[in-house]
């Protein structure tokens, strides 16, 4: 049994959406876009640690439209697909479909800011329940992203010393006990042996005159220092994780270490409780990366994926775990005028089929990418060089902006553009206007290559193979460069004159023949394009000052396009 699908309407930021799962889903997005509330409208279904008084619906829990509209009522709906465990086949008897199908909903009113529960085999068998009557069987265990460490791993601890106590067979538990017993006559001698060291003494006996000063119920009562443990019982609640390496006691490590010791306690107590004959879990863990470097992000990522048993929900900002889930299992969460969704409704076969043609996993697109609010597609390292430093030179703060600049270093720009596309980022294209020779029925022929992969992106007609003497400048001599400029400009798509280090000449002469030493401009590109990411950083180096003069020239166009993506939403959500 697996979640399949979460509808959400009127709750919180989600005025309407759809958001699909997989068996493994990582649902990413910026700050306060809702990936938390939708965490919480599953766990109002699915999580038995909310009480009924938990899942009682408040004010600001309905949904607030742009024009400042509340919404009355509001429901969300989980669909759950391949059913077969039998624990769930009876509790939900009457409410499964001929498919292994069945629906939970919540609905909730303004006015009374009351609830009503629904389960049902499709959305029109729907029917009225008076709670969650399911939880026994069915569902959810979920770590909070603003855990306290230090209590969670207490917690988690005795948890699973309960449970492992309580499967002891006979044999082991009468060991224990004898042990237990052995313990309580050591523990006795211990606080004994305490009392009587002459600090300890001294300093009980003070604090024991003075509290006969303040009462006389204290005459016949005396404090103690000693282990703080009364009974065995206690003591054992008492114990406190260590650690060691190479047989050497030390100090449990910092937050990083001790978020991995939380997760490994959690998951083993989790594993003791789950009994996949009588029960389905999924698990849900909020931002697991805190405190972790890289690597150990990715081996955790990997970790979550295969050691749990049940369907897992993580959320994350950590592009190294990003990087780990196929593109189909990820849900990327967007706010767009006062309302939350789902690119591509969740996990998508659209982001799957885009991303088959890649035939690379996540590793070709950085992850960083998934977490832009637009994305510069660019050709390969000098033109990625090229464009940090120029953002830089025009005072344009990628970081700040969330702009990434990513080079398809030879894989097409189609490919870059549909995954794109699916996750609904938006994106601004460079390219160059190349030129190729093309043989057509034993003639040959010139393609317009860089301009008809910007046609074809536009869903615009291309233009038919040219005759032999066409060159990239030709094209921009003859206006046909002008013509289709205008038209992929709007877009998001501009195409060189000729390639970067020919353009740059044009708009940077003096500087590039003062760079190069050569007499004419075309030596001086030829010279520029010869170790192109090793010349060009070292001409960037040398002449970044005068980048700023080139602001309202053709190569700063994408960069300012960039920039619009970004700003020019924020002021239409305002």
């Amino acid at each position: 049994m697996k979640i399949e699908r979460v509808s959400i309407i009127n709750y919180r930021n989600y005025s309407n959406a759809v958001i699909n799962f997989s068996s493994s889903t990582l649902i990413i997005g910026s700050n306060d876009v809702g990936k938390t509330n939708l965490i919480f409208g599953i766990r109002l279904l699915l999580d038995k640690s909310l009480s009924e008084r938990d899942i009682e619906p408040s004010e600001t829990d309905f949904h607030i439209s742009s024009e400042g509209e509340q919404a009355n009522e509001f429901s969300i709906t989980i669909q759950f697909c391949d059913i077969n465990e039998d624990a769930v086949l009876s509790i939900l008897k009457g409410h499964i479909s001929d498919n292994c199908r069945t629906i939970f909903r919540i609905v909730a009113q303004r006015s009374n800011l009351d609830y009503k529960l629904f389960v049902g085999s499709t959305e029109d068998d729907l029917e009225e329940v008076n709670s969650r009557f399911y939880l026994r069987y069915i569902n959810l265990r979920y770590v909070n992203a603003q855990r306290n460490l230090q209590k969670f791993i207490e917690t988690e601890k005795k948890h699973l010393l309960r449970i492992s106590q309580s499967e002891l067979n006979d044999e082991h538990n009468d060991a224990d006990k004898l042990q237990l017993t052995k313990i309580g006559k050591s523990l006795n001698i211990v606080n004994e042996r305490v009392r009587k060291l002459n600090y300890v003494k001294d300093s009980t006996t003070l604090v024991n005159e003075e509290l006969q000063k303040i009462a006389h119920t204290f005459s016949d009562y005396e404090i103690h220092l000693d282990s703080g443990a009364i009974q065995v019982q206690q003591f054992i609640d008492n114990l406190q994780l260590s650690a060691s390496t190479n047989g050497s006691k030390m100090l449990l490590g910092g937050d990083g270490r001790n978020n991995q010791i939380l997760l490994a306690l959690w998951k083993a107590k989790s594993q003791r409780e789950f009994n996949p004959d009588h029960e389905v879990i999924f698990y849900c863990i909020e931002e697991p990366e805190a405190h972790l470097h890289p690597h150990q992000q990715r081996k955790l990522a990997n970790y979550l994926i295969n050691e749990l048993s049940g369907q897992t929900i993580i959320t994350t900002h950590s592009p190294q775990i990003t990087a780990q889930y196929s593109p189909d299992s990820i849900a990327h969460i967007i706010n767009r005028n006062s309302r939350s969704y789902a690119a591509s409704e969740g996990c998508s076969s659209c982001i799957s089929e885009a991303w088959d043609n890649l035939g690379y996993r996540m590793s070709i697109l950085p992850a960083e990418a998934f977490f832009s609010r637009v994305v510069l597609l660019v050709e390969g390292p000098s033109e990625k060089l090229f464009y940090t430093e120029l953002a830089k030179a025009l005072a344009i703060d990628l970081d700040f902006f969330n702009i990434s600049i990513l080079t398809v270093d030879g894989v097409q720009f189609e490919v870059y553009v549909n995954v794109l596309n699916a996750m609904e980022i938006p994106w601004v294209l460079r390219t160059d206007n190349d030129v190729s020779k093309i043989t057509v029925q034993n003639v040959e022929k010139r393609n317009l290559a860089g301009i008809n992969r910007c046609l074809s992106l536009a869903d615009e007609t291309k233009l038919p193979h040219a005759p032999v003497v066409t060159t990239s400048q030709s094209l921009v001599d003859d206006g046909t460069w002008q013509r289709v400029s205008n038209i992929i400009n709007a877009n998001n798509m501009y195409l060189s004159k000729i390639d970067l280090e020919q353009d740059l000449a044009l708009e940077l002469p003096e500087q590039v023949l003062e760079f190069s030493g050569k007499n004419t401009l075309a030596e001086a590109v030829k010279y520029l394009a010869a170790k192109k990411a090793i010349r060009m950083r070292e001409f960037l180096t040398a002449h970044k000052e005068q980048l700023q003069t080139i602001r309202e020239g053709e190569l700063a166009k994408p960069l300012l396009d960039c920039l619009n993506h970004v700003i020019i939403p924020e002021v239409q959500d305002e």
